[in-house]
């Protein structure tokens, strides 16, 4: 039996469980770990594969250019599967590539030439979402990149229903602006980046702004990147504890502003979109605790600290997490149980983490001495 065939006896097998199975399960309530590799979409699942046995995630994210998921994304996911029978999938796609060839003459025949078939693919693979990776060419091409957006989410949604839409772009609007006079409050004209294309609302609407007929994506992904910029001629420098907090704190903030003027509507769901590189694995796990993260990106960005908080994260979302990890990752586990109960997650159990654990108890009706063991960590994975 060639591979051609298993794939597709196992597409088979997929699209029956797909139409017997219950309502999407929430997007926003799992990690998702993203794979992806300069050298295609082939090679950074292969790469990737031994740490998806470690740490088995319960989402898996696909990334590549359109031509690279039309022409492997079938055997990609069925390698995945292979790996993780239970994993959901979602897909990214590359989206700047073809901008500046779109225009009202050309949006159409692009659309069903790049954008389309990707989609498709998506959708034959049982992908949960589909998420849209638009970030420079927005802000060169605007009038193009709208007119993408709109088209082809429309299209997408009428040709792949079932198949959430999502974006990841910047994780500071007012960084990148839809609009830069009259304060910035949404107008009909072409400025900057489109964000009300993908995450508009009844303001963009009321203001005239071209959207999609069908609405705004289904979940929205800033990319809310916590390391370091990397010196010329130097390695790049790991992250402080505490920096990836800041880092969102301050992209919520913007977002903030951003639906104030009517570039955004608040209504979207946000998952955070952080990095599994030069990024304390103590402070992707204390922020993991709190609120689903997707992490970018194995095998290609991905350092000691990606992976061990990956490890955490993803045992603590099974309800495994133990001791049993390894020393090296306890003060990664001793993070996370920070992150839970609300106090500060530099992975040093004192006397603030014990209060905080003891409120965290009581709160829920449950007994303890806010001391951290294994009877803590095990309530804290069971009580939400």
């Amino acid at each position: 039996m060639n591979i051609n065939t298993v794939i597709e006896s196992a597409e088979s097998v997929v699209q029956e469980q797909l139409r017997k199975s219950a309502p999407p399960r929430p997007l926003t309530r799992r990690h998702a770990l993203t794979l992806w590799s300069g050298d295609g979409l082939p090679s950074a699942v292969q790469v990737a594969t031994p740490l998806l046995l470690d740490a088995r995630p319960a989402v898996v994210q696909l990334h590549a250019g359109p031509q690279g998921l039309r022409d492997h994304l079938r055997a990609a996911a069925f390698r995945v599967r292979a790996t993780l029978p239970d994993v959901a999938l979602w897909v990214g796609v590359a989206w700047d590539g073809w901008v500046d060839e779109v225009t009202a003459a050309t949006v159409d025949r692009v659309i069903e030439r790049v954008y389309l078939p990707a989609a498709k693919a998506a959708r034959d693979i049982g992908a949960e979402l589909l998420v849209i990776n638009s970030e420079a060419a927005g802000k060169v091409h605007p009038k193009a990149a709208r007119l993408l957006a709109c088209v082809a989410i429309d299209r997408i949604r009428a040709e792949c229903p079932g198949l959430a839409i999502g974006h990841t772009a910047y994780d500071h609007p007012h960084y990148h602006p839809e609009e830069r006079d009259h304060g910035g409050k949404i107008d009909p004209d072409e400025e900057g980046y489109p964000w009300s294309a993908y995450l508009g609302g009844a303001q963009a609407k009321a203001a005239g702004v071209e959207l999609p007929k069908s609405g705004p994506v289904d979940l929205e992904l800033p990319q809310r990147y916590a390391a370091p910029a990397k010196p010329e001629g130097r390695p790049q420098p790991m992250a402080g504890v505490g920096s990836l907090q800041r880092r969102i704190a301050g992209s919520r903030a913007s977002f903030a502003r951003a639906a104030a003027l009517g570039w955004i509507d608040p209504a979207v769901p946000v998952l955070s979109y952080v990095q599994a590189h030069h990024v304390d694995a103590r402070d992707t796990a204390a922020v993991g605790a709190s609120q689903p993260l997707a992490l970018w990106a194995a095998p290609t960005r991905l350092d000691d600290h990606g992976r061990r908080a990956l490890r955490v994260l993803c045992a603590a979302e099974r309800g495994e997490l133990g001791a049993d990890l390894g020393q090296t990752d306890w003060p990664v586990i001793t993070a996370w149980a920070q992150g839970r109960v609300g106090a500060v997650g530099d992975g040093q159990w004192g006397a603030k983490s014990t209060a905080a654990a003891l409120d965290w108890l009581r709160e829920r009706g449950l007994d303890g001495d806010g001391r951290f063991g294994a009877e803590l960590l095990k309530a804290l994975q069971v009580w939400s």
